[in-house]
């Protein structure tokens, strides 16, 4: 699929260099897996919520529900991209850590036949990353987000790039700044040829909320040295598309 080809691919060694960062600030490394469905034939929206008001009941009761208490889910509704017609929503889900991950994927294999079985989407495409939050909206919510694919600076290692991209944020805070961010290093299940570093996205609580972000805060950004320093480390993002996303289990 076309559209999270663009989104996610990075080499192994990239994710190493990043994963043994001891020392960078806050938050650590989390597992999050992405699902790109495609609706089967005579089913819509209205069916995919109906199936995931299920799946998340079963994932939050009895045995499942100390298996997945620690997973989140949400589908992500493309708005602003290119390719649309070649998928239609994606299903994300994110775990702690490589344990809990597996953990869930295994369970999930030996025991939701049943619910797997009335899927109303297929999902010819499904991509392993890993994924660090960089900064979190004021209220910790997420209602739309754009992801952008990334090259590092000529000689600039990932845990360089996250320390200061890590700073500027917490600087932009002060300025007013309210959106979240997260770099995403895809391992498996990426389409050959993509040519980047790292996904990053850039979130907000409400799509309002991100246009307000570009008024409030990106006038003043360019004069915070921490946004100089960033920018010292060269790089570029580009094919930026968006989502709006909606909550299944948190």
């Amino acid at each position: 699929m076309k559209f999270l080809l663009s989104m996610m691919m990075v080499s192994s060694i990239s994710i190493t260099s990043y994963i043994i960062a001891e020392d960078s600030p806050v938050y650590e490394a989390n597992k999050a897996e992405y699902y790109v469905n495609v609706f089967k034939d005579g089913k819509d929206m209205d069916d995919l919520m109906k199936w995931s008001k299920e799946w998340a009941e079963w994932a939050s009761e009895g045995e499942p529900g100390e298996v997945f208490k620690n997973y989140s889910s949400a589908i992500l509704v493309p708005y602003y991209g290119y390719d649309l017609y070649d998928f239609d929503v994606i299903w994300v889900g994110t775990s702690p850590n490589p344990e809990e991950h597996y953990v869930g994927n295994e369970y999930w294999l030996n025991n939701g036949q049943k619910l797997f079985d009335k899927l109303p989407v297929t999902f010819p495409q499904v991509i392993d990353t890993w994924q660090r939050t960089v900064s979190e909206t004021p209220d910790g919510t997420a209602g739309y987000v754009v992801y952008s694919d990334c090259k590092l600076g000529e000689g600039v290692t990932n845990e360089q790039f996250y320390d200061a991209y890590y700073a500027y944020a917490q600087a932009a805070k002060k300025l007013g700044d309210v959106a979240g961010r997260k770099m995403i290093w895809p391992t498996m299940g990426v389409t050959p040829g993509w040519d980047y570093d790292y996904v990053q996205a850039v979130y907000t609580s409400t799509i309002s909320d991100y246009g307000k972000n570009w008024t409030n805060f990106w006038g003043s950004a360019e004069e915070m040295p921490e946004f100089e320093a960033l920018e010292a480390l060269g790089g570029v993002c580009e094919n930026q598309r968006s989502f709006t996303i909606v909550p299944i289990k948190n």
